[in-house]
């Protein structure tokens, strides 16, 4: 049976890609929190989802397989068990302190066909959209606060940057621990699909995973050659995570040396392939 998962270059033949359309994420964006979800200003839905349509598209044309990351996890969370098992990973992992928000917002998602609640957690959910019941018993500061955070469950608007939260290397990948917050959750969809999906499960080597303590993005991640890979230590990348990957790289695989290039811990540096990339085979 082939490997589902097969990079050992960043040149050559692209045959399958994994994308994220533009979504619901980008219209819950707002002035006052765009710092707290990494944007610099809010992008046009409409725009932005044309310009998409229209690269997949071009991708198509040209014999490349596009998968889409919902779809994906739809597929992967076929089962009752496995719907409920996410929904509680990924309301764990939003660090959502309230118990009765929590079972809300768990009872909202669940009520949804699969395509739908994995969109909606990707979307974000507002707190106009659900209705709390009754508390007698409200703390100060969550009467303070309630009107003025919009979420009981933030948007996800970097999904498009599917490179980040998972990085293919060989015939394995990496499961980033994302850096701040606000990506934190959208490694778990990965986490699931490689699990779950009948493509990939059970057949692809997990080189990093996001349990880990210390922070991989896949942005820093290059595969030079068969046997090298490029690594940035960087603002969201840590050098103990690095070794920690390349431990279990070298045992598991045919790479044999990894180049870790340290980078300015900065917003404009902010991963390796914002200032080095390859333009040809071993160039």
């Amino acid at each position: 049976m082939d490997e589902p998962i097969h990079i050992t270059s960043e040149i050559g033949k692209l045959k399958t890609v994994l994308l994220h359309r533009p979504g619901e994420e980008l219209e819950n964006l707002t002035p006052d929190y765009l710092t707290d979800l990494l944007f610099d200003d809010i992008p046009y839905l409409k725009v932005a989802q044309a310009e998409h349509d229209a690269f997949a598209e071009v991708l198509r044309s040209r014999g490349i397989e596009v998968l889409y990351l919902d779809q994906l996890v739809a597929e992967a969370i076929n089962t009752d068990q496995l719907r409920e098992q996410f929904v509680d990973e990924m309301l764990a992992a939003s660090k959502q302190d309230s118990r009765r928000v929590t079972q809300t917002l768990r009872q909202f998602l669940l009520d949804l066909p699969t395509h739908a609640m994995i969109r909606k957690i990707m979307a974000g959910v507002r707190k106009d959209e659900i209705t709390l019941p009754p508390d007698q018993h409200q703390q100060l500061h969550n009467m303070i606060e309630k009107n003025r955070y919009p979420f009981y469950l933030d948007p996800m608007p970097n999904l498009y940057f599917t490179r980040d939260p998972a990085a293919a290397i060989g015939n394995g990948l990496t499961i980033n621990k994302m850096h701040w917050t606000a990506r934190r959750r959208e490694s778990l969809f990965m986490r699931y699909i490689i699990d779950h999906h009948p493509r990939f499960a059970n057949r692809a080597p997990v080189w990093y995973n996001r349990t880990e303590k210390f922070s991989m993005e896949g942005g820093d991640e290059l595969v030079l050659s068969d046997k090298v890979m490029a690594i940035g230590v960087s603002e969201r990348t840590t050098a103990e995570a690095i070794e920690k990957m390349a431990t279990k790289l070298f045992a598991g695989s045919k790479f044999e040396k990894v180049i870790a290039m340290e980078i300015p811990k900065s917003h404009a540096f902010m991963h390796l392939d914002t200032v080095f990339t390859m333009i040809d085979r071993d160039k």
